[in-house]
């Protein structure tokens, strides 16, 4: 093997690679959705961006960059970004400024946390990289019942708790965990997990054992006892109403005038800043919020989080308290609730607060502990995943153009325009675009890090079980989470017609006992699944021929099998449906597919690595990276904006229109209301 002082990770096949296997992620992202969907793009990314790093090492690690970079991209994947988009399209400067901002940071929160991933698998030792996989499985467990269970609990809840808020209509606000439409049912179910793994990891002798569990009850029954009196004493007091205005209010303007009904909106219909579950046991939430209290000061004073829980809890306690202290309580200062809340796209959903919290958890973590590079990492995929999404959106702007009936209303013209602006723009330019760029993004991040980073290589292999952990989780669970989308929302779906494409139900052969498509789905997943196991299990015991011998050869196995997996997936699900429109997309898709297949196969350099060495002080690169992204952040803004002015003004764009403030503002004409559908 031979040394360069050239780093592979900057070669322009190497940033290729990696660009497309985000693109191509990112693109069918798109039709999965939310966080499922997100992780594709990292599951890929983060594997190219090991094989392509020149370091011995770091190829050893790849299934960790894959998984790691999955579980940050997931962050953030339910975050609402269509109106941050349209905003910089609006009417007035302070819609169209505001949505280079709000556009920005959320492509910096979708790269940031999958940045530190990849980064995190590059730069900590095997030791504590796979020690996290036990508290982390503990997490999976919970948020596995989680998937499963809650519409049956919301079912369940609406159905047999009489006389209670909630109801059982079909509109997720009305849901009792409906809360901002954030993620804070999956946050409090980590905590949870969390510190049911501190209380296992720390188990010993039966009476110390015990000790904790009458310490852990006895803090939270004395904080739910306290919290109750507070609240009994505050309401005898005259005090609690003033208390609950200060921190509960309506998500929106309720003297304005509802469009389709022309009289105020009701505030009965209308949802607030807590969830219903919280008004449904009113009279309880002292106690509650006192045993919550109680629990914290147990777990703070006690509670060691070993194994690499610690770094969990971090994100978790963060993306917590950002979404409590940002769009439920500040929301209600005065200045920002007349202009919407604190909240990034209102009326829509504060996942970004979620996103945001558990970043800057991570961050903090990492200073802490001494991971620079990851820190590093991070701030440089927040700032160029920014400077992505709005230069993505930015060019958009610029391909609908050409026909445009609000610059041009000339019929002949707009109609030999028709078919340039028919096409599948959003997908072309934000999702396929956007994607490439966040995939340059990511790749320059790690790039900085290939002759840093000391080298891992020679450290023991222990806990081997957890690569196969990794190739299953990513080969069966995340595939069949995005793909058993498919049964649901396009093959049994009535077409127009009246016919499905998929029966609702079908009988098994020679039995006739009959089962739902989704069953039959999930047994053929599961069968699958249990094969796949079974093959990791005999190549470790005895080495399949079938799987390549280098780290590699294993890595673009792994690639190839995946990416093939989600392109037909992607091609399955849109098939039933399939025009022209769609050739933006999977034909798009389908053509990377097969550049990136012959790049990852053909033009690996296995045989070079990079010097590394960790310097002594990575502060300076963060602060030039942080400087220098505020300023790119302004200076692309105003060269952005000035062009889109010279060109529209600030007029409508004569797309999808979303505002953020004036007196049509979404929050004001377009609450979220609890008899609507949920936008």
């Amino acid at each position: 093997m031979t040394h360069s002082r050239t780093i592979p990770s900057f070669h322009w096949s190497s940033l290729i690679l990696v660009a497309l296997s985000y693109s191509i992620g990112w693109g069918i992202r798109g039709n999965f959705g939310h966080e499922f969907g997100a992780m594709l793009a990292g599951t890929l990314a983060g594997t190219a961006v090991a094989l392509c790093s020149g370091r011995e090492d770091w190829r050893d690690r790849w299934p960790f960059f894959a998984f790691f970079g999955a579980l940050g991209c997931g962050f953030g994947g339910s975050m609402a970004y269509m109106p941050t988009m349209a905003y910089m399209q609006a009417e007035g400067a302070a819609n169209q400024l505001y949505g280079f901002f709000s556009t920005f940071l959320q492509g910096a929160l979708w790269t940031s946390l999958g940045g530190m991933g990849m980064a995190w698998a590059a730069s900590e030792e095997r030791e504590k990289l796979t020690a996290v996989f036990k508290p982390l499985s503990w997490v999976f467990v919970l948020w596995v019942l989680q998937y499963f269970g809650e519409d049956a609990f919301v079912q369940w809840y609406q159905s047999h708790v009489p006389g209670l808020a909630a109801d059982a209509s079909g509109f997720r606000q009305r849901s009792p965990l409906y809360w901002l439409d954030s993620e804070w049912v999956e946050a409090t179910l980590a905590l949870v997990a969390l510190c049911a793994y501190d209380l296992w990891d720390r188990r010993s002798a039966t009476l110390a054992w015990l000790g904790h569990w009458a310490g852990l009850a006895g803090l939270a029954a004395a904080g739910g006892l306290v919290g109750w009196l507070v609240q009994l004493v505050l309401a005898k007091a005259g005090l609690l109403p003033g208390l609950l205005a200060m921190c509960v209010h309506v998500q929106g303007d309720t003297t304005a005038i509802n469009p389709a009904t022309e009289l105020p909106f009701d505030p009965a219909f209308m949802i607030t800043n807590w969830p219903s579950i919280c008004y449904d046991f009113a009279d309880y939430m002292g106690a509650v919020f006192g045993a919550i209290a109680g629990v914290s000061v147990y777990f703070s004073l006690f509670g060691q989080f070993r194994s690499g829980a610690k770094l969990l809890v971090y994100i978790t306690v963060g993306s917590y308290l950002a979404f409590i202290i940002g769009p439920v309580l500040l929301s209600n200062i005065p200045f920002l609730k007349a202009h919407g809340g604190l909240r990034l796209v209102s009326p829509r959903g504060d996942s970004w607060a979620n996103t945001l919290g558990a970043l800057l958890g991570a961050l903090l973590y990492m200073a802490r502990n001494k991971q620079m590079p990851v820190f590093l990492a991070g701030v440089v995929s927040f700032v160029l995943g920014g400077l992505s999404f709005i230069t993505a959106t930015f060019v958009k702007i610029l391909a609908y153009m050409p026909g445009n009936p609000a610059l041009n209303p000339d019929p002949e013209t707009v109609q030999r325009w028709a078919h340039w602006r028919s096409a599948n723009w959003h997908s072309i330019c934000t999702e396929q675009l956007v994607g490439f760029l966040y995939g340059l993004s990511v790749a320059v991040a790690l790039g900085l890090l290939a002759s840093r980073v000391k080298s891992h290589s020679g450290e023991p292999r222990v806990r081997k079980w957890t690569e196969a952990y990794v190739v299953s989780f990513l080969l069966n669970v995340l595939l069949y989470v995005n793909m058993v989308k498919c049964i649901r929302d396009t093959w049994t779906t009535t077409q127009s017609g009246g016919f499905q494409n998929v029966p609702a139900l079908m009988k098994a052969p020679l039995f006739g006992f009959e089962l739902s498509a989704t069953a039959w789905f999930n047994l053929m997943f599961v069968a699958i699944t249990l094969c796949t196991i079974a093959m990791l299990v005999t190549h470790y015991r005895r080495p399949l021929a079938l799987i390549p011998v280098s780290h590699t050869g294993k890595g673009q196995l792994f690639y190839l099998l995946f990416l093939w997996a989600i392109v037909l997936g992607n091609y399955m699900r849109a098939l039933t449906g399939f025009n022209e429109q769609r050739l933006a997309t999977e034909g798009m898709v389908m053509v990377n597919g097969l550049i990136v297949t012959f790049m990852i196969t053909s033009l690996l350099r296995d045989q070079k690595s990079v010097f590394s060495g960790e310097p002594a002080n990575y502060w300076p690169l963060v602060k030039k990276w942080a400087v220098g992204g505020v300023l790119a952040f302004l200076a692309c803004t105003g060269i952005y904006e000035t062009v889109d002015w010279s060109v529209y003004g600030f007029k409508e764009h004569g797309v999808k229109h979303n505002r953020r403030f004036g007196a049509q503002a979404d929050w004001i004409v377009k609450p979220i209301l609890k008899d609507k559908g949920h936008r």
